[in-house]
């Protein structure tokens, strides 16, 4: 007894991504190598979250913990679109195709209460996430979103179903503000605010420093130490392709207007984009959840010296963007898994000889990729970007290449006039002490094809 084989088929691309409102097209292929009895064809466009994890029967730390562990699973559908394509029939021995067409929807479908599955469950229809998958740190922890269009073949008698599958990529589609310039925020982190002191401050005894303070008054005809209140723009939403500004202004309040042009100096910055993913399986009364951190640092520099004027904003970045990778998921949430960012800043500052960091943490929404229209231009030649690491010198090699001129001479004269070429060369180059090698073409004038330049109309 042969089965028969089931087989689907995406129209166009196979790896393509798709979004809301997108059309899936294709055909099912059934090969019947004898003469079956089917129940029914049916083809189904779904959506799925699964999420699974482990639990220690026994307390952590024991012996014995990691042995026995309590297995958790949850499957939810986030929609489920079928169709009929066959009803019971019956399919003598040939090949069949069938097409199918399905939209994908705009949001979820099952509704939720929250008495049932807790807080922590969206309780209404919501955009549907991104496909994504992650391996928690957990034994057998694991947590996936995938959509994919199924063939489910229905066999009379006993001899069971077959099934076939077909896993679709997707991803939401931008807002519609995405072909905008990213929106920057400011915050003034007074609780950072930087009071460094004077030489002459410190050595002033400390009932004169007291008295200074109480009475407002300072005796000294020197500028007075500034006191610095640090301002950070960023933005709360990104794209991948599209680059993060970043900058920092300084405020001297006893000075606001910056009237003495004083300066402070930037002396380091390092920037880390933080990854906090969740997956949780279970009810209410038991919501195992494990959470997966990961830090990836961005920019890391140090000693940069570059002097900042009080009250004028300095750009941190230059074309700092991020890479559309696997690693890169837009920010969602959904029914058991919640994928978001955050971005923490660190900037080292000094003024006087006086050192002081600044720390800034803000979340991050990354938002779906933009189509290619809408990414900016590639980098011109003379644009600014942030440089790569400094080049570190290694040990040079003695050896020395040949001489290209050489080679091409030696490639179109004889065995003779070569060596006669070679040690005239060699002669020259080392033993005349001027250690200049020659500069002059091998290749007669008159058989040198010169360049033509056209010009064309735009």
């Amino acid at each position: 007894m042969v089965l028969p084989s089931l087989r689907v088929i995406i129209d166009g691309d196979g790896n393509k991504v798709y979004s809301r409102g997108d059309k899936v097209t294709g055909r099912i292929v059934c090969v019947a190598e004898e003469q079956e009895h089917v129940e029914s064809l049916k083809v189904v466009l779904t959506g799925s979250c699964v999420t699974k994890t482990t639990r220690s029967f026994f307390s952590v730390g024991s012996d014995i913990s990691d042995q026995l562990r309590r297995d958790y699973e949850e499957r939810i559908c986030l929609f489920n679109h079928e169709q009929e394509l066959v009803p019971r029939s019956t399919l003598r021995p040939n090949k069949y195709s069938w097409t199918f067409e399905f939209t994908f929807p705009e949001l979820t479908e099952p509704h939720y209460k929250r008495v049932v599955h807790g807080a922590n469950y969206l309780r209404r229809p919501h955009p549907l996430p991104p496909s994504f998958q992650l391996q928690t740190s957990v034994p057998g922890g694991a947590a996936q979103v995938v959509y994919s269009v199924q063939a489910k073949l229905k066999l009379g008698g006993s001899k069971g179903s077959r099934r076939a599958k077909h896993i679709l990529q997707y991803q939401p589609k931008p807002p519609g503000d995405a072909s905008r310039d990213i929106q920057t925020f400011s915050s003034a982190l007074y609780g950072q605010t930087w009071k460094p002191t004077t030489a002459e401050e410190d050595a002033k005894p400390t009932v004169n420093k007291v008295f200074t303070k109480v009475s407002g008054r300072s005796s000294s005809k020197t500028e007075p130490a500034p006191r610095i209140v640090p301002i950070i723009s960023y933005p709360e939403r990104v794209a991948p392709g599209h680059h993060i500004p970043l900058e920092l202004k300084l405020i001297n309040t006893r000075d606001p207007l910056n009237e003495a042009q004083s300066e402070c100096t930037l002396d380091s910055l390092s920037v880390t984009l933080s990854t906090y993913s969740t997956s949780m399986c279970g009810n209410s009364s038991t919501q195992p959840e494990d959470i997966v951190l990961k830090h990836v640092p961005c920019i890391a520099r140090t000693n940069m010296n570059k002097s900042v004027l009080f009250g004028t904003a300095q750009a941190l970045t230059n074309n700092f963007r991020l890479v559309t990778d696997t690693e890169c998921v837009p920010t969602f949430k959904t029914y058991t898994i919640t994928r978001r960012y955050t971005l923490s800043i660190s900037i080292g500052i000094k003024y006087a000889d006086q050192r002081s960091t600044i720390h800034f943490t803000t979340p991050l929404e990354i938002l779906p990729p933009r189509p290619h229209r809408l990414l900016p231009p590639p980098l011109e030649e003379g644009d600014e970007i942030d440089p790569l690491p400094l080049y570190m010198p290694r040990e040079l090699d003695m050896e020395c290449a040949p001489d290209y001129e050489l080679v091409c001479a030696l490639s179109r004269t004889s065995s003779a006039s070569a060596s006669s070429t070679l040690s005239r060369s060699t002669s020259s180059s080392f033993n005349s002490g001027a250690g200049t090698p020659s500069t002059s073409s091998s290749t007669p004038d008159e058989k040198m094809k010169q360049p033509v330049f056209r010009h064309e109309e735009a």
